[in-house]
């Protein structure tokens, strides 16, 4: 259904534009499900998460709750992003600059640094997104027993990471590992239907769902549902976070229906000439023939 009226494309009197969606796993039996968010999904989704929607078949809305998990002593909680690119420039200012490229838009909210040398330092960084200039985020202290960072959240596709070396020898940093807290919904779905997660559409609101006041009486354990692949309706590149030209109709409006009318009016009308014509045309060759005779 989704897909199709993605094909259709036709004025509606509400839409949502999206960017990226996927669809949910069937489920066998009503209930609460956990829907958790991977990093790629994220990364296309605002920053708020406000313009999170899950739709079914008939385009109707499915209520949910937006949770994020607490990570215990063990450091669960968290989910992999791909690894970053690493550029490092070792400067005569007596620092070191350690440019992180990654692939996408990632939410980051840790940081783990694979340091190979020297054997012994401690060292002073400061953590900042770059797009465009420099802006510091985060200041970290550096040293053997301490190189895994909890950072506020940060939303970008390029860190650096400039350490002050003092009069030592510059790090070795061979990896950064980068970690995505937990993020996950809680939503009531039904057997029988399909679900879509979408997101990406910059003119919608937070929705307001009635949902949130009864998560008091939700399980304390919900099963996780899985997801199917993403789909992205825009090149990434230098374009993250713009509408897609494709569009998702709620329901048919009344401008739908009216040019629906007038397209099988004309196609009516071009019938009719078509049909006199032959006629006419049948009418004059059968003339020219009885006063051939005559």
């Amino acid at each position: 259904m989704i897909l199709v009226l993605l094909l259709a494309g036709g004025d509606c009197s509400a839409q949502y534009r999206p960017t990226i969606m996927t669809k949910l796993d069937s489920v066998a039996k009503a209930g609460i499900f956990r829907i958790v968010l991977p990093p790629s999904f994220v990364a296309g989704c605002r920053a708020d998460f406000s313009d999170l929607r899950i739709f079914d078949e008939k385009d109707k809305e499915a209520p949910y709750v937006l949770r994020e998990s607490s990570p215990d002593r063990l450091s669960t909680g968290f989910l992999p992003i791909p690894d970053p690119n690493i550029l490092q420039k070792d400067s005569s200012d007596q620092h070191s600059y350690f440019w992180l490229q990654y692939d996408d838009n990632y939410r980051i909210d840790r940081l783990s640094l694979v340091i190979t040398g020297p054997a012994l330092y401690k060292r002073t960084a400061v953590v900042s997104t770059v797009s465009g200039n420099a802006m510091p985020a985060a200041t970290i202290s550096i040293d053997p027993a301490d190189s895994v960072f909890r950072l506020s959240p940060l939303r970008a596709n390029r860190l650096l990471i400039e350490v002050a070396n003092h009069d030592n020898a510059p790090l070795v940093i061979t990896r950064v590992a980068t970690s995505q807290l937990e993020i996950y919904l809680l939503t009531y779905l039904q057997p029988g239907h399909e679900y879509w997660l979408m997101a990406g559409d910059p003119k919608v609101n937070m929705p307001d769902y009635d949902l949130h006041y009864f998560t008091d009486s939700m399980p304390v354990t919900t099963p996780a549902i899985g997801l199917g692949p993403l789909r992205r309706f825009l090149d990434r590149e230098g374009r993250a976070g713009q509408p897609s030209e494709k569009r998702i109709s709620r329901k048919p409006g009344l401008l739908f229906w009216s040019l629906v009318a007038l397209i099988l009016l004309l196609l009516l009308y071009v019938s009719v000439k078509l049909a006199r014509a032959v006629d006419q045309k049948d009418f004059g060759k059968k003339s020219t023939e009885k006063n051939d005779r005559l």
